[in-house]
């Protein structure tokens, strides 16, 4: 049940009339029901591995925190045995045994991997870490505990919430007033124009371009490279703002998952403000454990490869995610090694902190480089990654060839693509300026003048009509 389609409007119509109405009492399970109803609608029988999962944790989670040091290591284990080992049985397998070891058994089955597995499952095991380490008290009430786990906005691709952000919410029951279902309607709104508008015209050009690298010219490629890079932020920012508009209208506040990545000066600072949640968490839960910053260069460097390369293969079970992940820690290492030469070559350029055209270089530097690196993670194979890249290279030998891009997409979409980026350029804008990500728009004619300038927007520009199956967003696959 995809955000935007008719049937998640029905089902979040139906699900906040009974939040609102219900009393006090019924509220929790009401939640939790819609929350299973939400999920077996595209997860079905999954919905028995999640729920098996979520008691399965809550008990030795409190198994771990009433025994000693030995027994709470062993609990905790146990713990993160069944969540993150069911993830690498579900996910890693088929990878493992073909890729690796060049065989696939042939009795062994071939899955389709479990709706949101790659969250609930991250969101499982650093509750488990969280209480282990005596964070927090491990949460007594099942009832909360599952609301927690199963949140219908986060349960299939975020934020990965902790326990001490989103168990507290649901332990005391936030208030949902006006106010609050104004602010979150608008961030639902804000995100849908952000997906059907923006995301999905650009990805028409970009599947079309992957499609067949071969019959377009390098221009072309290279334009669809750079349209990728928006496509994916503004595809998951656009399933963020979403998710956290649905909590909102329920009273409930989401971890932010993004900050204007790509008006960063470093793909370090990048990292700091994409996927906020997940790379927070492999931050704590495997960065800190190795060893961090403490242990000297070659060995902070040894640690950053490691976490990009597992964050690759969080992201999928291939050899362009592995890649992916090891050249974005490679770029962090490089940073680290050149960093001297960089901030000398600036002074002989007469580029010093206090100009203004350092941080354009730097910010521009940086989005290039991000965006190198989603070829990799854009392409089916590392054959098709090479082949791309060789492609945008041919541009020096045969020019840009423009007449190319209308190939991929009509016009009238082509003349788009800059109008679909303004709204979203001067959201970051103001965020990396520090102001709210929107506007509080207390005035109800303000409120309702954006809403209707969205709505129009929505039904002039959208990707949308008759017969047009919603395009899932990207980290569905995840």
């Amino acid at each position: 049940m995809s955000f935007p389609s008719l049937g998640f409007a029905a089902f979040f119509l139906i699900l906040s009339l009974g939040w609102h109405l219900l009393p006090g009492k019924l509220k929790k399970p009401w939640l939790l029901l819609g929350c299973l109803v939400f999920y077996a609608q595209g997860g079905g029988l999954w919905l028995l591995l999640l729920m098996g999962e979520t008691l399965a944790v809550w008990l030795l989670a409190l198994a771990a925190e009433k025994g000693n040091w030995g027994k709470k290591r062993l609990w905790t284990a146990l713990g993160l045995g069944l969540t993150l080992g069911g993830l690498v049985v579900f996910k890693y397998t088929r990878f493992f045994l073909r890729d690796l070891l060049g065989a696939y058994p042939a009795f062994l089955p071939t899955w389709v991997l479990p709706l949101g597995i790659s969250f609930f499952s991250f969101t499982l095991a650093g509750y488990l870490f969280d209480v282990q380490k005596g964070k927090y008290p491990a949460e007594k009430n099942l009832l909360d505990f599952a609301i927690f786990v199963c949140f219908f906005p986060t349960l299939l691709s975020g934020p990965i919430e902790r326990g001490n952000t989103l168990l507290p919410q649901i332990r005391d029951l936030p208030a949902s007033g006006g106010e609050a279902r104004r602010r979150g309607l608008l961030r639902f709104a804000w995100g849908l124009t952000k997906k059907l508008v923006a995301a999905d015209t650009f990805s028409l050009y970009v599947d079309a371009a992957y499609a067949d690298p071969s019959a377009v010219s390098g221009g072309a490629m290279l334009l669809a490279v750079i349209l990728y890079s928006f496509q994916i932020y503004l595809d998951f920012s656009a399933y963020t703002d979403m998710a956290s508009g649905c909590a909102g209208m329920l009273g409930f506040r989401l971890t932010e998952n993004f900050s204007a990545p790509y008006l960063t000066l470093s793909v370090k600072d990048f990292w700091k403000k994409w996927h906020i949640s997940l790379t927070s968490w492999f931050r704590e839960y495997l960065y800190f454990p190795l060893g961090g910053s403490r242990k000297g260069k070659e060995r902070t460097i040894l640690n950053i490869l490691i976490v990009f390369a597992v964050s690759g293969l969080w992201h999928g079970a291939a050899w362009t995610f592995l890649l992916w992940g090891l050249v974005n820690g490679l770029y962090q290492a490089a940073g680290m090694v050149t960093l001297p030469l960089r901030q000398k070559l600036w002074r002989r350029l007469g580029l010093g902190k206090k100009g203004k055209l350092l941080p354009i270089i730097r910010c521009i530097l940086s989005f290039g480089f991000i965006t190198a690196s989603w070829i990799l993670f854009r392409s089916e194979t590392l054959g098709q990654a090479v082949y791309v890249v060789k492609h945008i290279l041919l541009i020096l030998r045969y020019g840009f060839g423009w007449d190319s891009l209308l190939s991929l997409i009509p016009l009238r979409q082509l003349r788009l693509i800059p109008l679909g980026l303004l709204p979203f350029v001067w959201e970051d804008v103001r965020i990396a300026r520090g102001k709210p990500r929107l506007p509080a728009l207390r005035n109800p004619f303000a409120f309702w003048g954006v809403m209707l300038l969205l709505m129009l927007t929505l039904a002039v520009f959208g990707v949308y009509g008759l017969g047009f199956d919603a395009k899932e967003f990207v980290y569905f696959q995840f």
